[in-house]
């Protein structure tokens, strides 16, 4: 293609209508010849999706399950702390994010106000773990001495049957779900003594060499130095796990993930979306050690007699 010369007019003269169309001809003839970006689907194009540190390894894996399905799609899960990533959407920052707990009613305050149309939905649940070192001997912990645990009313295990070790709690921050599943559970908890830790993996960190330690714990755990406490309630000692979660009896800390978004775009985050909440998706879910949102999910094997 040839070299487009403009040439210069001097102020107040006319251009000739011909060297103006000959000109607009010329303009678009390289614009067409530039690269184009190729259209954005619900199966191609890039997203960039926030997600809270519980939340991460289930919405990582499902983004790569989802791209070697759709080759042309690009999902990229980022962390952050829940509060962090309510403020990127009320702030117009994001458009989608991935959250380990249902929207507030002050945030949900906050986003109206900002006119944004907002679609949330549920993806699974989880259980909130307690969690203390291999070698303590107490086995469960009631509602009464968890709560006193948790005001510092108790500092020593041999309040609630253990060895004589100081007890140091370990827990997530006031945003995250795993902690607002424990103070909504008791309602009235004005102050609590515990370690802050913004991640899962701090929190094993920061406890690590802690005989003492109690972990407020909403993450797969693969390999480490605890255990899992049982929850006692009416004489039942009740297990932390997806199968109790929503059942009787009620294990009563668990996580909800959840998605929400204010876009209605149908776009790759849309087609991740609807990967993930899809029969196959909550399949994938189920096989990941998570409880589905949309239960049950069966693969049933029809035989013939």
């Amino acid at each position: 293609m040839g070299t487009l010369t403009v040439l210069p007019f001097r102020a107040g003269s006319a251009v000739p209508a011909g060297a103006r169309s000959f000109a607009l001809l010329c303009l678009l003839l390289l614009i067409s010849c530039g690269p184009r970006q190729p259209a954005e689907s619900m199966t191609a194009g890039h997203a960039i999706i926030g997600a809270s540190d519980a939340v991460f390894d289930v919405a990582w894996k499902l983004s790569a399950e989802y791209q070697s399905i759709n080759k042309g799609a690009f999902v990229d899960i980022v962390r952050g702390l829940n509060r962090e990533l309510v403020d990127s959407l009320v702030n117009k920052d994001t458009d989608q994010i991935f959250l380990d707990r249902p929207l507030t009613s002050a945030e949900s305050l906050a986003m109206g106000r900002q006119n944004l149309k907002i679609y949330t939905y549920p993806v699974a649940y989880y259980p909130v773990f307690l969690l203390v070192d291999t070698g303590n001997s107490v086995r469960s912990l009631d509602s009464a001495q968890l709560r006193s645990i948790l005001t510092g009313e108790f500092l020593n295990w041999k309040s609630v049957g253990g060895p004589d070790l100081r007890i140091t709690t370990y827990a997530p921050p006031a945003g995250e779900g795993a902690w607002q599943a424990v103070t909504a559970f008791y309602r009235n908890l004005d102050s609590v003594v515990a370690v802050e830790c913004p991640t899962a993996q701090g929190m094993l960190d920061s406890s690590r060499g802690d005989p003492g330690a109690l972990l407020i714990y909403a993450r797969p755990l693969e390999s480490a130095p605890v255990r899992r406490l049982l929850f006692r309630r009416d004489g039942a000692e009740i297990p932390a796990n997806v199968k109790q979660i929503l059942e009787s009896p009620v294990y009563p800390f668990h996580i909800e993930l959840i998605y929400v978004t204010s876009r209605s775009k149908q776009d790759v985050a849309a087609g991740y979306l609807t990967y993930a909440v899809s029969n196959l998706g909550q399949r994938r879910v189920m096989n990941l050690g998570y409880r589905p949102a949309s239960v049950p999910v069966r693969v049933v094997k029809m035989r013939s007699n």
